[in-house]
């Protein structure tokens, strides 16, 4: 009886806490990770070692109990059984270089000194270490580790060194090679936020955004409708994409995919459709003049017309405007007047078009204004418009309503 009381106190004595120390991130605090679950197997004698942060006060949640193996009467040191001293994995792999994980799921990769009794100081990685996993970088201790959620599937090759001396100095030091191979995460690309479409102006960038869930996740944006592939854009491979200006209306689109599929969004259509701001900083931007000139309601070249009359009509607002289009003539006992439309074209006028309806009156008083059948709603194009009285007839008085508008 007394044997088997022994044999339980040096069981129980199998894991002993040492003083805590704080986990570090390639030299920054490392708060909340921990070695989850550590398993050691000797014969018939088996321990765990669970270390969950939920287990710790807020205050605690930055540090980790350090821990080793002693010595158990009846087992031996487990320092002590391996012969030549050397890195050896404890978890999740026992006693292997390759070290088995998946993406998107937690990995504790745990491993130790074993053989002859040697004390490390200090723990090094050599090589990059998979995205979403960090170095516990431990001290003082014959166990080390690395923790966290790996982000990406593929074979990584790292040397794991541990030094007798502090701050990984001094030539003495043991090394070992593992090769953490990460599954893909089996959960396919989910897309919670597509790309929206919006109307945009000739002379200003637009960023199109998207949201997806799932690991390793790789985008590629296109141009064209959702599943058209033909017409991929060069270099636009994250979650945004900033286009513009454009002169036409577009389509794009995005592809994200994984190592379990992929998935596409939908179209963002993007109008170009522009306006008095997007004309004012096209033109007033190529020439110096006074800001407070730009307004709609001010007249930059001192003609007698606005700013904004200058866009409507399609005159220069930094010119002094002539209307050297319109005509006066006779023709066959009948008086004509004839004036050249103005196309809605370039920087201002995308998605735009002018249109012009004349109206007459024998007095012109307000109320007296009535349109002229034949000259409605004529679109622009550089064409002339005549109108064409009898001399004979009443005195008559006309005027022309132009008209800048979304095309029809």
């Amino acid at each position: 009886m007394a044997g088997d009381a022994d044999a339980t106190r040096s069981e129980l004595a199998f894991v002993k806490m040492s003083r805590s120390i704080l986990i570090h991130k390639y030299g920054s605090v490392f708060s909340k990770a921990g070695l989850a679950t550590l398993v050691l197997n000797k014969g018939t004698a088996s321990q765990f070692i669970l270390f969950e942060a939920r287990h710790l006060s807020s205050a605690a949640l930055t540090k980790v109990i350090k821990w080793t193996a002693v010595n158990v009467a009846g087992l031996g040191a487990f320092d002590a059984v391996s012969g030549a001293t050397q890195i050896t994995q404890i978890a999740p792999s026992a006693g292997s270089s390759t070290v088995p994980a998946k993406a998107g799921e937690l990995l504790n990769l745990v491993y130790q000194i074993t053989g002859a009794p040697h004390q490390a100081r200090s723990w090094a990685v050599i090589g990059e270490l998979p995205p979403g996993l960090n170095h516990l970088n431990s001290t003082n201790s014959n166990t080390d580790g690395i923790t966290g959620i790996p982000t990406e599937s593929g074979n990584y090759r790292i040397m794991i060194r541990a030094y007798k001396e502090a701050n990984n100095s001094g030539s003495k030091y043991f090394t070992k090679t593992f090769m953490i191979e990460i599954a893909p995460d089996t959960q396919s690309p989910a897309i919670s936020t597509h790309p929206l479409s919006l109307i945009t102006t000739s002379v200003r960038e637009e960023t199109l955004q998207v949201i997806a869930t799932g690991n390793g996740l790789k985008y590629q944006w296109y141009k064209g409708n959702s599943g058209d592939t033909s017409a991929p854009i060069s270099g636009a491979n994250i979650e945004s994409l900033i286009i513009g200006p454009l002169d036409e209306d577009t389509s794009y689109w995005v592809r994200i995919s994984n190592d379990s599929g992929f998935i596409d969004s939908k179209t963002a259509n993007l109008e170009v459709l522009d306006d008095y701001d997007s004309w004012a900083s096209e033109t007033f931007g190529a020439v110096n003049i006074n800001p407070e000139l730009t307004a709609p309601d001010k007249d930059a070249d001192d003609d007698g017309l606005t700013n904004e009359i200058e866009y409507i009509l399609g005159n220069s607002p930094i010119k002094q405007s002539i209307d050297s289009e319109t005509t006066l003539r006779l023709q066959n006992s009948k008086l004509e007047v004839s004036f050249q439309t103005e196309p809605a074209a370039g920087k201002g006028y995308i998605g735009l078009e002018r249109a012009y309806s004349l109206e007459e009156s024998s007095d012109i008083s307000k109320s007296s204004w009535t349109p002229v059948q034949g000259h409605q709603n004529i679109i622009g194009n550089g064409q002339e418009i005549t109108i064409s009285t009898n001399l004979s007839d009443k005195t008559k008085y006309y005027r022309l309503n132009v008209e800048l508008r979304e095309k029809s």
